[in-house]
């Protein structure tokens, strides 16, 4: 007989590491949202299909790529479906985006079109991160090129693309608070968003090989691996 195993995504390993409290609030802080009339799932997908543009499920919301290196979600929130942007990105190709979107469906699809070029986060000298983990930070920072890293007990001092950090554990198990000099606070957001991509990666990673490992204890037989739209590995097992 066999059975699909579905490993946990990236972001489902996001709420297993934060917490869904911590999660949430990190994801609500860094997100603009730009409410839509489409009536339901079917809606966004074909409107945004036929304009020529991709629409990925992704875990009951979809993923649309603008160009290879922005992209956002279709969420359903608060009633409406919405497109879901980071504070970084940049509006001016939001603009672009939509106004090509409903030139090419004959429709108007925003509620509120965006009006400056980029929404500043706001960011204080103090931050809370997704990292609850001491090695996989630390591999994540070795990824990314970090210099002068230092280790005292739970904490880490870094720098990184020419700032300094430093990631604070109150108690071991918690999220780390990051702390920094820039002065220049977009500079500062660019590069954790880059570092959070890496570490949900390793905190899949590490999820993926657990499961393995657990079934090969188990001496279940995988039969295939397959690497889902949304980045979920699905794992047939064999039992």
């Amino acid at each position: 007989m066999s059975v699909s195993i579905q490993a946990i995504s990236a972001a489902l390993a996001m709420r297993a590491a934060m917490g869904e409290k911590a999660f949430n609030e990190w994801v609500e802080s860094n997100t603009v949202r730009f409410a839509t009339n489409f009536r339901n799932a079917k809606d966004v997908v074909q409107t945004v299909k036929l304009a020529g543009y991709d629409a990925i499920p992704w875990y009951g919301d979809y993923k649309t790529h603008i160009d290879q290196k922005l992209w956002f979600f279709w969420e359903q929130h608060e009633g409406k479906w919405k497109a879901n942007f980071s504070k970084s990105d940049d509006m001016d190709k939001v603009r672009a985006f939509f106004r090509d979107l409903q030139h090419k469906s004959n429709r108007q699809i925003l509620f509120v079109a965006p009006q400056q070029s980029k929404v500043e986060p706001v960011i204080s000298k103090t931050l809370p991160t997704i990292y609850a983990d001491r090695d996989m930070l630390l591999g994540t920072l070795q990824k990314y090129g970090a210099q002068q890293v230092q280790v005292q007990g739970l904490d880490v001092a870094c720098r990184i693309d020419g700032i300094e950090m430093q990631f604070h554990q109150p108690v071991a198990g918690t999220t780390y608070e990051l702390s920094f000099g820039e002065k220049d606070t977009r500079a500062v957001y660019d590069t954790i968003r880059r570092l959070d991509e890496g570490y949900r990666s390793n905190v899949q990673e590490a999820t993926y090989e657990n499961v393995k490992k657990q079934l090969d204890e188990k001496h279940f037989i995988i039969e295939d691996e397959e690497i889902m739209d949304d980045n979920s590995i699905v794992l047939t097992v064999s039992i």
